[in-house]
């Protein structure tokens, strides 16, 4: 299977985003070793949406340990779980259904007994996948949302612990821990020097971890600990796909977490009782990793083993669309007239823009790629209620179910989104917390010449192409063609007047 990278990277003309494209389903019931879940999968080109996400705690590993063989408990929870799955699957007509299982049911004297009940019972031929292969699905899930990632991957599950490193796209060979909550349990119910020494020394036992920038962090113990975060630092923005936070901090908090007289025990109700159970040991298990790997930051990912597995379906050259332009695509729900407007756009706008320094981080490449995606949602509250569009669009750009971006991009593109609406938008915390002065003031700028190119246009690529936007010395020149003069109407004039106070430029127009 081919791996992405900054030069293989496609991003194909916004034409196919609006071809007309049958979503189609597919479903994977994910057995593990504390839980069981259904999640079918709505799949448009690249875009991969969770459709109906169901799991059942069945705790198939919890006795593990201790026998070798799976719960008796767990087992009848599992089957019945799994007998509901099937039958919802066959009830939405989802054909394509994969069922794995992961490492409780690979550990199990009885795990192949249990796959044969399975697939007795419900019908499901159940894949048993080995650590190396949990690993390398995990890896393919975070590549799949994020762009060309470069770190270390790890995935937590209810037993063991995956690890691959992924530079640029391009995966090495996954290894496995046994370092999931129901292994650290048998080890000590407490967190003990004792217990610290095994999993340093679970870690060290294949070799020392790479030294990496960034850690993704899969699984759903490791994203309640980032929940967690989220709400003792009050953040805006309750969207776990991509949440960073300094490396320094999740150690703080997981130090807190493993203390039992200091851990936030008001926050930690909000968990599930059976994750809370166990959160000690997904802390110290995400401590002494980024330890170990001296990681800068953590980065949440929704998407693992599940989505990694979906994504491996996928054909090479839509593995190699944007993330972010095919989920945004999507989002805006682009027809071919949408698209056209959007490469118009793209055209109309791009002499100015390119002309404004970069403000995110000097690369010009970040923002041509973010305002390509703004351009995308251009017109997507066209049918909105005309009193209420600018909010409801940003709260759509900022929340929606699209990948392929960090959380100051998803603020960016709320803030064009809103402000393209209305033009006297306030930023507020988020925009504000997330968001240089600059990059807030660039927002703008890009929301009010989308206001220009739409009023003028009538939101059509035709139209827009009679008309050029450049800047000269103290002045912003809309050019029309002077048989086309008569488009040039009060509101063109208003509008590009607001383009050019926010660039402190003298409104002009030639015809």
């Amino acid at each position: 299977m081919s791996q992405l990278s900054v030069e293989t990277q496609r991003r194909p003309g916004l034409w196919r985003f609006a071809m007309p494209n049958k979503p189609r389903q597919q479903a994977v019931i994910d057995i593990g070793s504390n839980s069981v879940r259904l999640i079918v999968y709505q799949i448009n080109g690249r875009n991969i949406v969770p459709r109906i996400n169901e799991k059942v705690m069945a705790g198939l590993g919890e006795e593990l340990a201790e026998t070798g063989k799976l719960s008796p408990q767990g087992v009848e929870s599992s089957l019945k779980a799994l007998s509901r799955y099937t039958a919802i699957c066959a009830s939405l007509g989802v054909t394509n259904v994969s069922a794995i299982a992961t490492a409780a049911t690979r550990d199990a004297a009885d795990g192949e007994k249990f796959c044969k009940t399975v697939e007795q019972n419900c019908g499901l031929k159940v894949r048993v996948l080995s650590g190396e292969e949990e690993a390398h699905y995990a890896a393919l899930g975070v590549i799949s949302a994020e762009r060309d990632p470069t770190g270390l991957i790890g995935d937590l599950g209810g037993s063991s612990l995956e690890l691959v490193e992924v530079k640029k796209g391009r995966l090495a060979k996954g290894k496995t821990y046994k370092l999931g909550p129901l292994a650290l349990r048998m080890q000590s119910e407490t967190i003990t020097p004792k217990l610290k020494s095994y999993v340093q020394n679970e870690l060290e036992s294949r070799s020392k971890l790479p030294k990496v920038g960034r850690f993704f962090a899969v699984g759903g113990a490791w994203r309640a600990i980032a929940s967690l975060h989220m709400a003792i630092n009050d953040y805006p923005l309750r969207v776990l796909q991509s949440y960073s936070i300094p490396a320094k901090d999740a150690i703080d908090l997981c130090t807190l977490i493993c203390d039992p007289k200091k851990r936030p025990e008001n926050l930690i109700k909000s968990i599930s009782s059976k994750r809370a159970a166990s959160l000690h040991y997904t802390a110290l298990a995400l401590k002494s990793v980024l330890e170990a790997c001296q990681a800068k930051e953590v980065v949440i990912s929704a998407y693992g083993l599940r989505e990694g597995l979906v994504f491996e379906g996928m054909d090479s050259e839509t593995q190699k669309i944007d993330p972010l332009l095919a989920g945004v695509a999507i989002l805006a729900r682009s027809n071919q007239r949408q698209a056209a407007f959007s490469r118009s756009l793209q055209n109309f706008t791009s002499e100015i823009l390119h002309n404004l320094p970069p403000v995110f981080n000097g690369d010009p490449l970040i923002e041509n790629r973010l305002h390509e995606a703004a351009f995308i949602l251009a017109d997507m509250g066209a049918v909105m209620h005309p009193d209420h569009r600018s909010q409801i669009a940003r709260q759509i750009v900022l929340r929606g179910a699209y990948t392929g971006l960090d959380h100051a991009g998803r603020a960016y593109l709320g803030l064009i989104t809103a402000t393209r609406y209305y033009r006297k938008y306030t930023p507020g915390a988020l925009e504000e917390m997330l968001l240089t002065p600059e990059q807030i003031e660039r927002a703008k700028t890009v929301a009010l010449l989308i206001r220009l190119a739409a009023e003028f246009s009538g939101r059509t690529d035709r139209i827009l192409k009679r008309a050029s936007l450049e800047m000269k010395r103290d002045s912003l020149i809309l050019k029309v063609q002077s048989r086309h003069k008569d488009l040039v109407s009060e509101g063109v004039e208003k509008r590009l007047g607001h383009v050019a106070s926010q660039m402190d430029l003298k409104p002009v127009i030639e015809t």
